[in-house]
This record gives C-alpha cells, structure tokens and sequence, in this order.
C-alpha cells in the first residue's frame, strides 16, 4: 500500500516521523508531500524533513488540501489522520455518523460525528489518532485496518509496544 502523508511547516514531529517509521516496518510506501511546495518542510520541534513530493505533482487539478482528501475519499481510498488532522475530515462531513478520535478541543469541527476516548479508531476506511502520545495506537490501528490484526500483532512485537505488561 502506498500512504500519502500531507506535511506543512508546523506538523508535530513525533506524529509525522513516528507514524511513518511503524508503517513502513509493516511495508507500506511513505511519501511525505510538502502542501506549500518547498521540499523542506520543519516540524513544530525543529526536526527538518526533505519531502518526496511537491503538492503541485500530484495528478489532480486543484492542489488543496480539501480537493485532495476529496479525491482520495471519491476514489475509495484510506484516510488517516491524527491530533488536529481529523478536522478536515470533519469539515468535509466524512465522520457524520461514525466513530472518530482526534486532539481536544477539536470537537466543534466534528458536530455530527462520534467522539470516542480512544487512542485510536477505525471507522469504515477512516483511521483516526487522538494526537502525540498515541502515534503507536495510530500507527498499528492503520496496520491492522489494511492488513489484518495477525501483521499487526507482528509489529506490535518488534517494535516491544505493550510486550512488558
């Protein structure tokens, strides 16, 4: 499977890197695109990521944010989104009715969705990540949404996520 992972000037390092780390041990493409078109894009904490591809690359005809998400939703594609991201899944309408997490304080974006306190949930083809300190659920729940709890549980393993307890 290949991911598209949306990165502007500002994303929360952890959840970016973190999440991208996990799922490429489960063998998913990564690629970060830069939504402002600079190949350079520098998380909240400094860490400086060189994207694989410049929004203007993408094959579709308005390079938003909003008009990707869309077409990535109209061609029955995976959505993921952690901390403040399920917002725009909120704004489009693509979590009325389901199950959703996301960061505090984001809930108004989401009127008509379901707001669970959860690490992580999967909804219909929709994965949600309540924010920084649930990369790890985020990361496996996609991994188990795509691929099956069994390579999941693998992951979970290597990675020593909950092997301790």
């Amino acid at each position: 499977m290949k991911i598209a992972c949306l990165l502007a000037d500002g994303f929360e390092d952890i959840e970016a890197i973190g999440t991208t780390a996990i799922l490429r041990r489960s063998g998913m493409s990564v690629d970060y695109i830069s939504v402002f078109n600079q190949e350079v894009q520098t998380g909240s904490f400094g860490t400086k990521v060189l994207t694989d591809k410049l929004i203007k690359d993408l094959n579709v005809s308005d390079k938003t944010v909003l008009t990707i998400v869309k077409s990535f939703k109209e061609l029955d594609k995976w959505l993921f989104a952690i901390c403040a991201g399920p917002t725009v899944l909120g704004i489009l309408g693509y979590l009325d009715g389901i199950k959703y997490t996301s960061f505090p304080t984001t809930e108004e974006f989401m009127p008509k969705g379901i707001k669970v306190n959860q690490p992580a949930v999967w909804s219909n083809k929709i994965v949600t990540g309540a924010g920084a300190g649930a990369v790890t659920e985020f990361a496996l729940k996609i991994i188990e949404a795509v691929y099956g709890i069994e390579k999941a549980n693998q992951i979970q393993e290597r990675i020593l996520f909950r092997v301790f307890e």
